[in-house]
């Protein structure tokens, strides 16, 4: 019984180390959006395979510059979509959309 206790509570914290994302499908590439928020996208997308948290950058704005948020978020291309996606997201919106083809 306390082999199977012990076991329970390692797959509870390593579960999520040996969990992996599947990539963007191309109908769900093409619903994506500058502006959206980060739930959104991952309500769409689900879980990704690696995130990136930027820190606090500077950026140029029409009105001069300004300070934010920076995080993107990456989806990796496996055997049936060749495609790895990357989104970065400034101050919880979606900024920028990268889509890769795996050679």
């Amino acid at each position: 019984m306390d082999k199977l206790v012990r076991g329970l509570r390692l797959a509870l914290c390593c579960g999520p180390l040996f969990a992996v994302a599947a990539p963007i499908p191309f109908n769900i590439y093409i619903r994506l959006d500058t502006g959206m928020s980060e739930a959104e996208v991952l309500e769409l997308t689900g879980p990704p395979d690696y995130v990136s948290d930027g820190g606090t950058v500077r950026y140029r704005t029409r009105h001069g510059f300004a300070w934010g948020d920076r995080k993107s978020m990456t989806w990796y291309a496996d055997g049936a979509e060749p495609h790895t996606t990357t989104i970065t997201f400034r101050n919880g919106r979606v900024s920028d959309i990268e889509r890769h083809k795996k050679f």
